[in-house]
């Protein structure tokens, strides 16, 4: 084997040394870099640019949570004139507004009002179809859309528009559990829905299981993703009873749409004092309940309504209106939609 000489030796030695320096630097830019759980390796300026971008998406995903959100029933009394496209205008001039429409109602009776065990149909106007209600939905992506369960009445037809609707204890929860899923994925499939929402108004035979019903179709139907959105529509009456539904499956209900036009309240500190005892009773991490109002109905109305909403902005969720029917017969036609989209678009 050869020797190495003296200049050959330096060269060695000189090229050991660089090596080590670039392990060194190598190590060092690796720890940097390494991936803690839930976090990308990023280099400076892509992470500040993360972290806007991040910012960006917390202020749009969280429109909702700060009020820019108005829930809005439709299809309840008996006006076939009505249509999705007559909400076009209103809804494509808010697009920072996240509209909610909960069709209304679904009920788990026949015709006469018998009950059907869990199996619900379609009660609201035929007007309201499938086909455009996919339409609708396709062309706005500010818009979801809801079924409505039960309701105060029945609408069946201009001479019999207020049969009662009441809930019944079923003889089997899971029975009555089971064939509401069924029944409600259906409609769900068939008029591209988003969410339910429940409107049960009057238990004349008591409540015994409705919060067991009612918390496991919900459960149900969001573990097995068939619905995004849930909503309750306790009032007065009903408070209790929608409570303790909250008080157990309050983290599968997203709103509560609590009716003070029902409440006899008749100026803003009135409102104001009802909405934060009604909040009390559905405390959860975010608030979830919104104001509402009855368009040309019982309550507060127009700027009285605003100026409550309005000393309450930081905490609503957002508002719910009854209903689209009687505001496209409004003065002009919708003009509390445009009025409430435009409050919630303020700075």
């Amino acid at each position: 084997m050869a020797g190495v000489g003296a200049g050959s030796s330096k060269k060695f030695f000189a090229a050991i040394l660089l090596g080590l320096i670039l392990a060194i630097v190598l190590n060092r830019v690796g720890a940097s870099t390494i991936q803690k759980p839930g976090d990308a390796a990023v280099d400076g300026g892509t992470r500040h640019l993360q972290q806007l971008l991040r910012g960006r998406s917390l202020l749009q995903g969280s429109s909702s949570s700060n009020g820019a959100l108005l829930i809005d029933y439709m299809g309840a009394n008996g006006d076939t004139s009505l249509q999705f496209s007559d909400l076009q205008t209103t809804v494509s001039a808010f697009p920072a507004v996240q509209f909610i429409f909960p069709l209304a109602f679904a009920i788990d009776a026949d015709a006469s009002g018998n009950p059907q065990n869990g199996n619900f149909s379609p009660y609201w106007v035929t007007s309201l179809d499938s086909q455009s209600a996919q339409l609708f939905k396709q062309q706005n992506p500010n818009v979801k859309l809801m079924v409505s369960l039960a309701g105060a009445t029945q609408f069946i037809n201009d001479s019999d528009p207020s049969q009662p609707v009441n809930w019944y204890d079923p003889a089997s929860i899971a029975e009555w559990v089971g064939n509401a899923v069924s029944s409600i994925t259906s409609l769900v499939s068939t008029y591209s829905l988003d969410g339910i929402d429940i409107d049960y108004e009057t238990f004349p035979s008591g409540s015994a299981t409705f919060t067991s019903c009612i918390g496991q179709l919900i459960s149900t139907l969001k573990s097995s993703n068939t619905i995004s959105v849930a909503s309750i529509a306790p009032f007065d009456d009903t408070l209790s009873i929608y409570a303790d539904l909250f008080a157990n499956y309050g983290s599968v209900i997203d709103y509560v749409n609590y009716q003070f036009y029902g409440d006899g309240l008749t100026t803003q500190s009135e409102y104001v004092n009802r909405f934060n005892t009604v909040a009390a009773s559905f405390k959860s991490s975010s608030n979830k309940v919104l104001v509402s109002v009855e368009v040309g109905g019982r309550g507060l109305q127009g700027n009285d309504f605003i100026a409550a909403a309005q000393q309450l902005r930081n905490i609503i969720a957002g508002i719910m209106n009854w209903d689209v029917d009687h505001s496209k017969n409004s003065n002009p036609p919708f003009a509390l939609e445009q009025s409430v989209a435009t409050f919630l678009t303020s700075a």
